[in-house]
């Protein structure tokens, strides 16, 4: 399966977005006027793992956070990381802009980096926000619609999509602030991939180059349930 580091921003925004509108803010111009701590239990068919995140924001709209992602007890997956720093510019009550880096960093048997600058437009809910780093550009775009029923209820939805040059996927997002730091969810999502594998080896002193298509497509489920620290 392929795995694509900045998906899993999905549920961080998710987080973010239900408490840091909940949050209190303060004097402080540099410390934190805002911030979110906390860590996510994920149950999918490929098992369980865990995510820990911590995110902070100031007054002037500087923010940054840092996420881990694959904590398990699988030998065949690698630990995930993401670090990001940027800059929110709130124009108007319903207009933002956002510009910032993120650095992605996987850890197993090979490492590998993709430091990004990326680039957002959020406008009435709805939100997209374009990526370019060593891996090329990549663009994510989520809509959380404002309904009623859903509000009264205490349920958020939220409709996620992301796409670069090998593919994109795909996901609806329900979840339900069950107190003040636990938030439990399902995420239902579906996935198309085509990647290009190219294998180099040497036979009769002559070195050859044979490219494999790496094709996957499916659907899949994920339960999540959240611990969050906020202020």
């Amino acid at each position: 399966m392929f795995y694509h580091p900045n998906k899993n921003y999905l549920l961080l925004l998710v987080c973010t977005s239900l408490l840091l509108g909940q949050a209190n803010t303060n004097m402080s111009f540099f410390q934190s006027d805002k911030y979110v701590l906390g860590g996510f239990m994920n149950v999918d068919a490929d098992g369980l793992d865990f995510e820990l995140l911590a995110n902070v924001e100031s007054q002037i709209g500087l923010y940054s956070n840092i996420w881990l992602s694959q904590i398990d007890y699988y030998s065949n997956t690698d630990l995930q990381s993401n670090f990001s720093i940027g800059y929110n510019k709130k124009l108007t009550g319903r207009l933002s802009l956002d510009l910032g880096y993120s650095h992605n960093h996987s850890f197993g048997e090979t490492s590998n980096e993709n430091p990004e600058v990326y680039f957002g437009i959020d406008l009435n809910n709805f939100s997209i926000w374009a990526f370019a780093g060593n891996d090329g550009t990549s663009f994510e775009s989520w809509f959380k619609p404002n309904i009623d029923a859903l509000s009264e209820s205490n349920i958020d939805f939220l409709l996620y999509g992301f796409i670069e040059q090998d593919g994109y996927d795909l996901s609806i997002n329900i979840s339900s602030q069950l107190t003040n730091k636990i938030i439990a969810g399902v995420m239902m999502g579906y996935e198309n991939y085509n990647r290009e594998n190219e294998i180099t080896f040497t036979k009769n002193d002559q070195t050859k180059s044979k490219i494999f298509i790496d094709s996957y497509s499916g659907v899949s489920t994920m339960l999540y349930l959240g611990f969050l620290f906020n202020q």
